[in-house]
């Protein structure tokens, strides 16, 4: 069986055709050269890396932005906008009624079957609220039919998927194509992103203070948590996890690093039986409690738990009946031919056209594309439906409409596309309509209308859409006022997840930058005149850039077998996996930080991976270079963070990371120099290259090497930055900074010993003689080791420290060590 729907409706692009704008268009295409448009089109998906919801911290690019935008003309656009303002209205006053009286069921509108089937349907859920809208924010997938008419083939409720790539891609635009721009008037979207942002955060009796507003995302590290922080930084709230919420007093409270902050509305991007272990799903990542908060009217849930039903597409068939029942008026936007199996009618339509169907389970979410599957898989599906034909759905497979696109490889071809349409509803029960959409394209329709409750996980071709308009209207969520404000000089709060990401990126960032150097350090050694004590010089610098990462590196190995896992992309202890954890940290909080370092932070992962897979260590030029440049980019993000944040506790925490994570290496750098090889002079050498102190080694002591004023200059001297007194000099200095830790009840201290941790670390360092730890032949004493694996141990517990204190908000005798 084949899949051979009726010919795609070519109106789109005839429409197209007939508007000025169009026309408007093609002539400025034409004026482009080939090269100005690979240009502009490299531009686009470099737009798009940038703002970090387009890739993943594996560098793969989830998506591809189109050069030509899909253009609605604003008749058109009033008849979908219309259409979707009811739909909205119609779907919210159903979740209302399945989820409390159950009108609906009762009238035998919607079969019972249909619901209580529907993994979908949480009976917790039930009589959940009933002061405040079951879908806030609404979202929907429509395609032409063989008619040429839009109609909807998915609901979208849970988490609306795509909203902030619509922003990404009109943002894109905006940045590459500003001619084009000028000459084609649409609508703008921040107007609704602003409803959005009011909604969420409505301000307190007073007027005066605003709610604090959440985003409610998982921690799976995949596209849809960075189009979450995109978004949650684009309207100004908090990225949080289910673990940075708790539930107290009836009240839903965010850790922040000054004790609990009360949470009045979270934007719910997480499953539904996810959201509350407590109620739903047992041991996931939501937020024991969260129902009852909502029960009790303390939090504004956008959307409510218990709306994925309409994602299952079980009430598609009854939309049309539904509509006239509780609105008393005719459905405007229709649903695409929907055969519920449970009706013998629906059975036999299916029966007898199976190939233009896809089925689904209502109870495990499978789908099964009937055109695909061969004839001893049709006939098993066709056994289980007679079985249970409840529990089964059927859903019209539209051929969609044909837009020009143009391709990576700069041709052009038409591909099919659908639409993705947003819709808000305020607490004035007003529906407002985001101008513009989220366009998907593919060679075959049924891609974009199978298997869409995966999310945008999965490599898509996107296009903005432009909703034509008379004039541009405002684009920016920042707006000028002309009423007195408040001088403010406060950062705002600062969640315990959002420090926890700021500190692990000055450690990630300190940490491959200080492998670098040692890689920097010990390649010429391999090229030393004499080779075994070359090579026994690099393996010492080898080694500590495997174990700065956690490995255990064999001490036998070979030069080969110490490159290569440094080198591998698979490796775990890897420099590309310590790229993976910067850039997943920065891209978790990236709101703190300006272009400038996302332009850097871009040319940095780049230059990761041009790492060579099998390095040629005898002819290390090429890789010096590139070793060069990473150093050099390192360097300037930490001038340009330091240039551009503001001097709060956000930088504060990166700070920290970055001092303690050097103290901690540079311990396991003079560990491995001086305890476990004998360094020759060709070593320490290399060694004060690394550490940028070579050239205040020879003001103080010309060219004489001698072991015991390198350690009094790398551990001990504290006006060296890069000695491990410096850096506790400055983590004493810092600690000294940070706020007090307060449990729930306002006031309360909680015990931290952070500062008394960082000042023994520098009373240690204080208290120590260098001319000991070395005997009269020069040799390291046992008394050198007992001290750097000493500093390492209490800067370890350091670190466990301000976890405990500030990330965790635990007790400290709960103690648990991350590396």
């Amino acid at each position: 069986m084949s899949f051979n729907p009726a010919q795609p409706d070519r109106s789109e692009q005839q429409h197209w055709q007939t508007l000025p704008q169009w026309q408007t268009m093609q002539q400025w295409w034409q004026q482009q050269s080939e090269s100005g448009l690979n240009q502009l089109y490299n531009e686009l998906q470099h737009q798009l890396r940038e703002n970090g919801a387009a890739v993943d911290p594996w560098h793969s690019s989830a998506r591809q932005l189109d050069l030509q935008p899909w253009l609605i003309a604003a008749e058109q656009w009033q008849q979908l906008e219309a259409g979707l303002s009811q739909r909205h209205k119609l779907l919210n006053a159903m979740l209302a009624d399945l989820y409390g009286p159950q009108t609906l069921l009762q009238q035998g509108i919607i079969p019972a079957d249909v619901i209580h089937l529907n993994a979908a349907f949480l009976l917790p859920c039930a009589d959940l609220t009933v002061s405040q809208a079951w879908l806030s924010l609404y979202a929907c997938d429509i395609g032409r039919d063989s008619h040429g008419r839009f109609c909807v083939f998915n609901d979208v409720s849970r988490a609306p998927a795509g909203l902030g790539h619509v922003l990404e891609h009109r943002l894109a635009f905006n940045n590459t194509t500003t001619e084009l721009n000028s000459q084609i008037k649409k609508s703008q979207l921040a107007g609704f992103f602003r409803q959005l942002q009011q909604l969420l955060q409505q301000p307190d009796q007073s007027g005066q203070q605003q709610h604090l507003a959440a985003l409610l995302t998982h921690q799976q590290r995949d596209t849809a948590y960075f189009e979450h922080a995109f978004l949650a930084n684009y309207l100004d709230i908090a990225l949080v996890h289910g673990a940075d919420l708790m539930l107290k007093s009836g009240k839903l409270w965010l850790k922040t690093l000054s004790g609990l902050q009360p949470v009045q509305s979270v934007l719910r991007y997480l499953d539904d039986n996810n959201c509350d272990p407590l109620e739903l799903a047992a041991g996931s990542s939501g937020c024991a409690g969260l129902l009852q908060g909502i029960r009790q009217g303390q939090l504004l849930c956008a959307n409510l738990p218990g709306s994925a039903l309409l994602e299952s597409g079980a009430l598609l068939p009854f939309m049309a009946q539904a509509c006239q029942f509780l609105l008393a008026e005719p459905l405007q936007l229709a649903s695409v031919d929907t055969l519920w199996c449970g009706e013998d009618d629906a059975l036999a339509r299916l029966q007898q056209q199976p190939e233009h169907y896809c089925v689904q389970h209502l109870i495990s979410n499978q789908q099964f594309i009937l055109s695909q599957l061969d004839d001893e898989a049709l006939a098993t599906l066709w056994q289980q439906v007679k079985q249970h034909p409840q529990a089964y759905i059927a859903r019209a497979i539209l051929p969609l409409s044909q837009l020009p696109c143009r391709t990576d490889t700069g041709s052009s071809e038409l591909q099919t596309g659908a639409l993705r349409l947003f819709s808000l509803l305020d607490h004035q029960q007003t529906i407002s309509v985001l101008p513009g959409a989220l366009g998907r394209t593919d060679r075959s329709p049924l891609v974009l209308q199978t298997m869409l409750q995966q999310g945008f996980n999965q490599q898509f071709n996107a296009k903005d859409v432009w909703v034509l308009a008379d004039k541009n209207l405002s684009n920016s969520l920042l707006q000028s006022a002309s009423n007195s404000i408040t001088l403010s000089r406060q950062a705002g709060l600062l969640s315990s997840r959002v420090a926890d990401h700021l500190f692990w990126l000055g450690r990630y960032n300190e940490r491959l930058n200080l492998i670098c150097r040692a890689l920097r350090a010990a390649l010429p050694l391999l090229n030393d005149e004499d080779p075994a004590r070359g090579q026994q010089d690099a393996r010492a610098l080898l080694q500590f850039c495997l174990q700065a990462n956690g490995a255990e590196p064999d001490p036998n190995a070979s030069i080969e077998l110490l490159l290569e896992p440094l080198f591998s992309a698979s490796n775990p202890q890897g420099l590309v996996a310590i790229l993976k954890n910067l850039l997943f940290n920065a891209q978790s909080v990236r709101e703190y930080f300006g272009e400038d370092t996302w332009y850097v932070l871009d040319k940095l992962q780049s230059a990761v991976y041009r790492w060579p897979a099998q390095p040629d260590w005898q002819q290390p030029a090429l890789l010096l270079r590139t070793l060069d440049e990473i150093i050099l980019l390192q360097t300037a993000i930490y001038g340009i963070n330091s240039e551009t944040m503001t001097r709060t506790h956000s930088l504060r925490f990166m700070d920290l990371g970055q001092h303690l994570e050097r103290a901690l290496q540079t311990c396991g750098l003079l560990h491995s120099v001086f305890c476990q090889t004998s360094a020759s002079a060709s070593l320490l050498e290399a060694l004060l290259r690394m550490a940028d102190t070579l050239l205040t080694y020879r003001r103080r002591y010309h060219n004489a090497l001698h072991p015991v004023p390198i350690i009094d200059l790398l551990l001990l001297d504290d006006s060296t930055p890069r000695s491990v007194a410096y850096q506790c000099t400055v983590l004493v200095h810092q600690i000294k900074k940070l706020p007090p830790q307060q449990n729930s009840a306002p006031g309360s201290q909680l015990p931290g010993n952070e500062s008394q941790l960082s000042s023994e670390l520098l009373a240690l360092l204080q208290q120590t003689d260098p001319q000991q730890l070395f005997d009269q032949a020069l040799q390291p004493q046992l008394e050198l080791s007992h001290l750097l694996l000493q500093l390492q141990l209490r800067l370890r517990q350091l670190s466990d420290s301000i976890t405990l204190s500030y990330f965790s908000h635990i007790d400290t005798h709960n103690q648990w060590q991350r590396f």
